[in-house]
């Protein structure tokens, strides 16, 4: 209900989102989150998209950051207004399906053969998966939407320093990765000199990249299980808090322990070109912004996220949107919709899209198109992480995750700003999610 009656008001300033236009095509609206030089080349493709047919006319409508877009798709439900296709995280496409606002891709895989049959076993099969969700009312899960703009986690370093400071290897392990926050530290009297060895976000990326290097989910979504108080996730945000702790207090002195990160609330690229910070976590998505504040002061990488230890095979969290085509349409606009979808997720596309933003093909072909071939020779930090998509996972996919999401931004924050220690709040966050789960439907 809730979700339902969400911001009625702003539904009344929504247009239609789907008519046919003076030319007699049939106008579709495809709603975006993407912005600057991401924007320009989702105009680009949905241009070469009009161009190359003459049957529909796609409009992408960039509709704000993600919680604007979020907004603003919940009340065009509620009016009946909502777009053909549009961007939506995993968490809101369970909803809208689950209430019957999304048309499951399935339904359009029935019909295309050849789709189903030759294009679809191309897609990374992880992200396929993440778009694979169980309807309450279904006896089984259904594909709902396509992947679009996947992105990574890893571990940026300053390549320049790490082999100043005699590393010539990254760190495999959280040990190994400590050893060289701490090699990475340079200590000057005025304490606005010092350079870091490790910067932190206080957000829930850098605690579930860490859980994910355990091997542990935050939650098992087969069994419903809540793992955010287990030791494996404690253990990850204790590794994250001891990184980023100022070490003050008398237990840290007697060990000898000094400061080797600190925490920072606004994105890391401008720090970690002032080479205020030489290693941080850090998505595929925002290797662009690392090149322009590095320039060409030193060379650095991105490398696989060190897992716990030798024997604990880590993962790697991807996130990102999808793309889903909404219900309510006709059968020429559903039609028309299935043909943008399958042609923005195309091998020529996707690979234009990664290589234009430095988020992740969705197709394994795209490694070798001559766009991607070319970053991936030139790339080592691409390379590295196409190297190791196929091994990544995901965050769970419930409709209130997003609820527990924000939840786990607090705690995380609570813990690196030093006023909770890591079992409390993790023990905290798990029983408020768990009455999440019972409370949501």
């Amino acid at each position: 209900m809730r979700f339902i009656a969400c911001l009625i008001i702003a539904a009344f300033f929504i247009t239609p989102a789907r008519a046919e236009d003076g030319s007699g095509r049939i106008r579709l609206e495809f709603w975006h989150g993407m912005s600057a030089a991401q924007g320009r080349c989702v105009n680009e493709i949905t241009e070469l998209f009009n161009k190359s047919q003459d049957k529909y006319q796609v409009q992408a409508i960039y509709q704000g950051q993600y919680n604007t877009l979020s907004q603003k798709l919940i009340a065009s439900c509620y009016a009946g207004r909502q777009p053909a296709l549009s961007q939506m995280y995993p968490s809101w496409a369970y909803r809208f399906y689950r209430y019957g606002y999304l048309l499951p891709i399935d339904e359009f895989l029935k019909n295309d053969a050849e789709f189903r049959e030759k294009e679809l076993p191309d897609f990374f099969p992880t992200m396929l998966q993440e778009n694979t969700l169980k309807h309450p009312a279904k006896e089984k899960p259904e594909l709902v939407a396509l992947p679009f703009n996947k992105s990574i986690y890893m571990l940026c370093v300053n390549q320049t320093r790490m082999e100043a400071a005699g590393w010539k290897e990254p760190p495999k392990t959280w040990a190994e990765m400590r050893k060289l926050a701490e090699a990475l530290t340079q200590y000057d009297p005025d304490p606005t000199k010092t350079k870091f060895g490790f910067a932190s976000r206080p957000l829930i990326e850098d605690l579930t990249v860490e859980a994910f290097a355990a091997n542990k989910q935050l939650m098992d979504e087969d069994t419903g299980t809540v793992n955010v108080d287990s030791p494996d996730v404690i253990a990850a945000m204790e590794f994250v808090y001891d990184l980023v702790s100022k070490h003050d207090d008398e237990e840290s002195k007697k060990k000898g322990l000094r400061q080797i990160g600190f925490v920072e609330p606004s994105y890391l690229n401008g720090a970690f070109g002032a080479e205020k910070v030489s290693m941080y976590v850090c998505s595929t998505a925002s290797f662009s912004f690392n090149d322009s504040a590095v320039g060409n002061k030193f060379i650095w990488r991105a490398y696989r996220m060190p897992s716990r230890d030798e024997n604990t095979p880590g993962k790697t969290l991807m996130q990102g949107t999808n793309v889903g085509i909404f219900s309510g349409l006709t059968d020429e606009q559903k039609q028309g919709a299935w043909e943008f979808l399958k042609f923005l997720t195309s091998r020529d596309m996707t690979a234009k899209w990664s290589r234009e933003t430095g988020y992740m093909p969705v197709r394994k072909s795209a490694r070798e198109t001559p766009l991607l071939k070319e970053r991936i020779e030139r790339d080592p930090s691409f390379a590295n992480a196409i190297a190791i998509l196929e091994e990544a996972s995901f965050e769970p996919r419930f409709g209130w995750w997003e609820s527990a999401r924000n939840l786990l931004n607090r705690e995380v924050e609570a813990v690196l700003l030093g006023r909770k220690k890591a079992d409390d709040a993790m023990k905290f966050a798990a029983n408020e999610i768990r009455e999440m789960q019972k409370n949501a439907d």
